[in-house]
């Protein structure tokens, strides 16, 4: 009788022990997929933007190539680093991004003409990369340089805008508080392990430049709540407001009303 009580309690208190096994195993596979699940570079290949742009190329730490697109506005002392979202550059936007000024757009590792892997380090080294040639090497003014972050883009933005407060202004479009955030809203708690991917809050405290942020209403991409959840740390910044837009789409927002609505259309 005592060996089977024994055996009923072994396999009683092994069931919770297996399922913290699983959930670790759920947990490390779901984390060890996030550049596949995150990082669609596949798709990054569009055709190239039919009017004029230069390519130039940063190496980064790792000695890596990363591909950067400068659209000259010669009527405009303003520049615009664009920092795209996780399928790459949408060239549809330059067309409204160049008539509020030069527009900068660098790769991220493993996108478009970028050598690597996407991670987060690489990501966010991209961004600053692009910003720092501006600045160091092209002269240009960091009170005429505004930060663009849409969708996963905004993540790099908001480090850079950290990094760099001499900045004029960060504009973040359809963008996310975390991935950790994002994925516990459709894998619950499978998501303990994915904190140091793209942080964006982390950073976002640290921001005291001003803040233009908007959300779409409709958006099904990243919900509005992960804007607003993202807004609210921004503590740092005396200057920030957050805009819902009613209409377009999670990839392609009225960037006129954007850049007209962030008082940047002049």
């Amino acid at each position: 009788m005592s060996k089977l009580v024994s055996g009923k309690l072994k396999f009683v208190l092994g069931i919770p022990v297996a399922l913290i096994v699983l959930w670790l195993l759920a947990s490390l596979y779901l984390t060890s997929q996030s550049t596949v699940l995150i990082f669609n570079n596949t798709v990054s290949w569009a055709p190239v933007p039919n009017f004029g742009y230069k390519l130039e190329f940063l190496r980064d730490s790792k000695d890596r190539a990363i591909s950067v697109w400068t659209f000259d506005n010669p009527q405009s002392n303003k520049t615009i680093l664009y920092l795209h979202g996780n399928s790459g550059r949408i060239n549809d936007f330059f067309v409204d991004l160049k008539k509020y000024g030069n527009v900068v757009s660098p790769a991220y590792p493993g996108y478009h003409e970028s050598e690597g892997t996407p991670d987060t380090e690489g990501v966010y080294e991209a961004a600053l990369l692009a910003y720092d040639d501006l600045v160091k090497n092209k002269g240009v003014s960091p009170k005429s340089i505004v930060i663009m972050g849409h969708s996963m883009g905004g993540s790099p933005a908001v480090y850079v805008a950290s990094q760099r407060p001499e900045a004029k202004k960060l504009i973040l479009i359809n963008t996310f508080s975390s991935i950790k955030s994002m994925c516990e809203r459709q894998y619950s708690i499978l998501c303990g392990f994915t904190g140091d991917i793209l942080p964006t809050t982390t950073y976002a405290t640290k921001v005291t430049i001003p803040v233009r942020q908007f959300v779409y209403k409709g958006d099904l991409s990243v919900p509005p709540a992960e804007g607003k959840k993202l807004f609210e740390n921004f503590t740092s910044s005396n200057d920030k407001v957050i805009v819902e837009l009613d209409k377009y789409t999670h990839t392609y927002p009225d960037l006129n009303e954007v850049f007209a609505q962030a008082g940047e259309a002049n």
